[in-house]
């Protein structure tokens, strides 16, 4: 009776084995490539699906706009948003975050053009939408033009609708032909490092992937995901996050 009794204990206790929505935001390589198929993979893919299948979750993943996807968080439409997303007090105000995964490569992007010298003081800057690229054009008080997609803005700065494109140092290497594209500038995003957000009503789920999240940094199981997918190594990431809570 006494193991009969430890054993419902342990089942009060553990967390439920639900399905959970995982929501990216485009692809964005090496986090997230094809997003939205069957073929989606990546960095954040990979990393997930392993802290799902440690934590007994069923995990479903879908590709949502970037202009509304924290928003969707925040409504409880979807459980998780990933994708190489950084951590800013911006969207701090609306949904949680874990300790961050990766805290080196995302703290700037890269001005690209079809010409060698623009001045991007006065400039119509295009930049995703809802992205830190986006804040930080914001901030600086630049013009710019939001897009969907990086695919979309470039396509625009293709067609000469905008001046240059503020995005990842990923965004050029997503043009075929790079011989008439210039980098003419970097510029920070003030990013806390990438997290995964979720909702602020769920608490239980954050701390749950906050333990998942330690539990593969200690292992080496992180530090081999990041060989994989980024090509560094940062060790026991997780055991530097300033607060048991994720980011504050």
């Amino acid at each position: 009776m006494r193991s009969l009794a430890l054993l419902l204990t342990l089942a009060a206790t553990a967390p439920a084995a639900d399905t959970l929505t995982i929501a990216t935001g485009g692809h964005y390589p090496p986090y997230i490539f094809d997003p939205g198929t069957d073929d989606v993979r990546g960095f954040d893919k990979t990393l997930v699906d392993e802290l799902c299948a440690r934590g007994g979750y069923t995990c479903e993943w879908v590709d949502l706009p970037m202009g509304d996807i924290f928003q969707a968080l925040a409504r409880g439409d979807v459980d998780i948003v990933t994708g190489g997303f950084g951590y800013s007090m911006a969207r701090d105000r609306i949904v949680d975050f874990t300790c961050p995964y990766v805290t080196s490569g995302n703290e700037s992007g890269e001005f690209i053009a079809t010409q060698p010298t623009v001045d991007l003081s006065t400039a119509t800057i295009g930049v995703l939408d809802q992205s830190l690229y986006h804040a930080a054009m914001d901030q600086a008080g630049r013009k710019t033009q939001a897009f969907p997609t990086e695919e979309a803005a470039l396509a625009a700065l293709a067609a000469g609708e905008i001046d240059a494109l503020f995005g990842s140092h990923n965004a050029r290497a997503q043009i075929t032909d790079q011989s008439g594209y210039y980098v003419v500038g970097e510029y920070p995003t003030f990013s806390g490092g990438s997290a995964l957000a979720i909702a602020e009503d769920a608490q239980d789920l954050l701390r749950h992937f906050d333990d998942l999240l330690a539990e593969v940094s200690a292992d080496g199981t992180l530090s081999q995901f990041q060989q994989q997918w980024l090509g560094t190594d940062q060790g026991d990431l997780i055991a530097q996050c300033r607060t048991l809570d994720g980011l504050a």
